[in-house]
């Protein structure tokens, strides 16, 4: 993986382009960049002047219609006499747009349903951040462990066909004991980054009998062909909670290293994993940037020239010739969702571009200016 970092940024000040400009600082002898005043909660020009809530609504679905900038609902959505906790709307409630002191502010009148007795029946269910419905599928069937994690874990050793690849039609057998009451799940390592890996769920396991130190089980609804030195663990579903607000957090920087959607561009609504987590002081809430570096420019010819880094040439020639550093620039937000020790799952809650594993990523200061 090629890293890159905004030396000239610090020289220069503020020169992340995009929606929001930058600036970078040295945080542990790594340049990020951050945005330099936050974020101003900018109304869309077809925001709504009230809205009915519905079924299925999420709250980043309703602050999408009112602002530019979704992660800022917190600040739309300010605690006021009609909306006493600004994360407990329901279906039925009807939104107002109004401003106060100068800001836009979301306010309820109160919903009261009532049965034929009269009697006031429960709303149900606040609106979560997000539909976790679509979530959840991604974020249970990968899972985040350090390599000697990985190396204590029972591995499949195959079956008795002596074929490379287990599919399911004969039983299986790992190494070590297994509980006979207790589920599991079959992992396939799927990206390896800085002593950790990304693991992808491939098949439930269900044993069948031990005998010494192996284990045989039958695969149960196999996702694809199981290969001898995947690892077995118990299940670990994902806990998501209902409302996660878009916060600033620990300053690091790093890099995309992996997606759950096993495609080469990434976009709106995807999930990564960033080489970042819980170790290095990384939060569920904690907004990060994506951020593509500038071309180089050759400014010493008749007319400027595009340096093709990729051509060994142009890369040192940079040394002695007069070249031009362009601006960064933000190709994505990016909304932590999930934290492991040594990194985290993100979903991208705007994309201005499409962007690649591999890209480089910063933290995203979101506090809004008063």
């Amino acid at each position: 993986m090629t890293t890159w970092r905004l030396p000239t940024i610090v020289a220069l000040g503020a020169l992340l382009m995009g929606p929001a400009a930058a600036q970078a600082t040295p945080q542990d002898g790594a340049t990020t960049a951050t945005t330099e005043q936050g974020d101003v909660l900018r109304l869309r020009d077809d925001a709504p002047r009230e809205y009915v809530v519905k079924k299925g609504d999420t709250l980043w679905d309703i602050s999408a219609m009112f602002l530019n900038d979704p992660w800022l609902w917190p600040e739309l959505w300010r605690v006021n006499d009609t909306v006493a906790n600004p994360h407990l709307i329901y279906p039925g409630d009807r939104l107002y747009l109004s401003w106060v002191n100068g800001r836009p502010q979301l306010t309820r009148k109160a919903f009261k349903s009532l049965t034929p007795e009269g009697v006031i029946a429960a709303k149900g269910n606040p609106l979560p951040t997000f539909d976790y419905e679509v979530l959840k599928p991604f974020l249970d069937a990968h899972y985040v462990l350090s390599t000697a994690e990985l190396a204590d874990l029972p591995k499949v050793l195959g079956d008795n066909r002596g074929a490379p690849r287990v599919n399911g039609m004969t039983p299986v057998f790992i190494d070590g004991t297994l509980q006979a009451d207790q589920k599991y799940r079959v992992f396939t390592p799927l990206e390896r980054f800085d002593e950790q890996v990304v693991l992808l769920d491939v098949a439930g396991l269900r044993v069948s009998y031990q005998q010494q130190d192996m284990t045989e089980g039958e695969l149960i609804q196999p996702k694809r062909e199981i290969s001898r030195g995947d690892v077995v663990m118990a299940p670990h579903p994902v806990a998501l909670p209902d409302v996660i607000i878009p916060t600033n957090g620990a300053p690091v920087d790093g890099h995309v290293v992996a997606t759950l959607n096993s495609r080469v561009k990434n976009g709106k609504y995807d999930i990564v994993i960033l080489d970042k987590g819980r170790s290095q002081g990384v939060a569920v809430g904690q907004m990060f940037q994506a951020v593509r570096p500038g071309t180089t420019i050759f400014t010493d010819g008749e007319a400027p020239e595009l340096a093709n880094l990729y051509k060994p040439y142009d890369d040192l020639s940079r040394s002695w010739r007069d070249a031009l550093k362009l601006p960064p620039r933000t190709s994505a937000e990016l909304l932590v969702i999930q934290v492991f020790d040594g990194a985290s799952a993100a979903i991208v809650v705007e994309s201005y571009e499409w962007f690649e594993v591999g890209s480089y990523f910063v933290p995203k200061i979101i506090s809004v200016e008063q």
